[in-house]
């Protein structure tokens, strides 16, 4: 009945049941290995000795050098060959190289080595730095780089002993600029091509030193100690004569004479090892001691204006601009800033006054003449390091508060000797030099 075959299995169909015959014939048949029989060659022989088939090789014994060698691991071995890396004595600046550095800034410089061999200097070593690390990290930088090519020669193991300098497309190297300061950062200098040079080692210092006196009537004395004895005693008389700026006019010339011994001159090729008493007396030849007078009077008030400089001082100017009228300014001038303030009018409108400004006198590049007008007006100009960018400030006033004005700037310049002006008296002869070279 229909009924009572409800929820019965359905009987497999016969080419099912012979299916799963054939599957399980299948899987014992990869359980059985067939092997091929094949008739023994007539020159086999099983009694015939097979040795040569396993021929014994020979064990080397272990000697004496061999028992006390201990067996390195590719490890051991890996280190012993990067021992020259491991040595490198300016491992610590290498966290300063750039080239592996992906979020932090870099800044590619092409470095001249002075002390390669002739062959070499004439291509730079390509050098990424970090733009925050600072000069003397780079000098280290670069001492490393060079360490791990394996250049020659052999760089000495202090970086401290090289210096940085700028140098031209061609490396050649200024020497008439300073060299980089070692504490400032890499990212303040804007040159690509820099060149390193090897500070010179100072001379040992000899075992005997004398001091010398070299009195100046009514003007003071110089005394200072001198390590070199086989100078002549002129060279200490022209060391006097620069530190003093004495002019030698035609005509006129100055001698030594014992403090002790008025009137008995001393020979200036005498050399100081032969000296027994190093206390002098300046004196004029053919004059008496008390008898020197000031040769040049500018000299005087020059070295006096210098040492007044630094002194502040205001000056009403006017300040020239292109698209707006000349303004009258207050220039406040000192050794420790520069200040542009504007003179308060009442008909200036405040859209075009002239906003007040202060620079760090350490900011200031220079201060030039720029024009001499017939009227009785000079201009000039004043450079200052904004930011990352010179701007300049052209000023108008009389020819004498002018030539005071760039006189008290620059004596102030001379005096600090800061960064921004070395910098940019450096770009200004690379400038000047490659419009001759045109």
């Amino acid at each position: 009945m229909p009924d009572m075959d409800y929820g019965a299995h359905r009987r497999r169909s016969n080419t099912a049941q012979r299916l799963e015959r054939m599957k399980k014939e299948k899987r014992k048949q990869v359980k059985v290995t067939h092997i091929s029989w094949r008739t023994t060659p007539g020159h086999f022989n099983p009694d015939d000795d097979h040795d040569d088939m396993f021929e014994k090789k020979p064990i080397p014994l272990p000697t004496k050098t061999s028992l006390h060698k201990a067996a390195s691991s590719l490890l051991a071995q890996q280190l012993q060959t990067s021992t020259g890396i491991m040595s490198n004595p300016f491992l610590d600046y290498a966290k300063y190289d750039g080239k592996a550095q992906i979020v932090v800034p870099t800044k590619k410089i092409d470095i001249f080595l002075t002390m390669a061999l002739p062959k070499d200097r004439g291509f730079p070593m390509h050098v990424v730095v970090v733009v925050n690390a600072k000069v003397h990290e780079l000098i280290g930088l670069i001492c490393w780089q060079y360490t791990n090519e394996g250049r020659e020669p052999a760089l000495k193991d202090n970086a401290s002993m090289y210096s940085l300098h700028i140098a031209e497309d061609d490396g050649e190297v200024d020497m008439d600029f300073p060299s980089l300061d070692n504490r400032e950062p890499v990212s303040k200098f804007g040159f690509s091509k820099l060149a390193l040079v090897e500070l010179e080692e100072p001379s040992p210092p000899m075992k005997n030193s004398v001091i010398i006196t070299v009195n100046v009537p009514n003007r003071g004395f110089h005394k200072f100690q001198e390590e070199d004895l086989t100078k002549p005693l002129r060279d200490i008389l022209t060391k006097v004569l620069k530190k003093r700026k004495i002019k030698l006019l035609p005509g006129m010339n100055y001698i030594l004479e014992k403090q002790k011994e008025p009137g008995v001159s001393v020979d200036l090729d005498t050399l100081l090892s032969n000296l027994d008493n190093f206390d002098f007396c300046l004196v004029r030849e053919h004059s008496t001691r008390g008898e020197i007078e000031e040769i040049d009077f500018q000299d005087s008030n020059d070295m006096a204006t210098t040492f007044m400089s630094p002194q502040y001082k205001s000056y009403i100017v006017n300040l020239v601009q292109r698209l707006r009228i000349n303004t009258e300014v207050h220039l406040g001038v000192s050794g420790e800033k520069v200040e542009i303030d504007p003179v308060a009018s009442k008909g200036t409108a405040l859209f075009f006054r002239q906003k007040a400004v202060t620079y760090e006198a350490d900011m200031i590049a220079a201060c030039d003449l720029l024009e001499e007008k017939s009227n009785g007006k000079s201009i000039f100009r004043l450079i200052c390091f904004a930011g990352h960018d010179y701007r300049h400030y052209d000023f108008e006033a009389d020819h004498a508060v002018a030539k005071e004005i760039i006189q008290k700037v620059n004596n102030i310049l001379n005096l600090l000797l800061s960064q921004v002006r070395k910098t940019y008296l450096a770009s200004r002869g690379k400038k000047l030099k490659k419009m001759h070279s045109k």
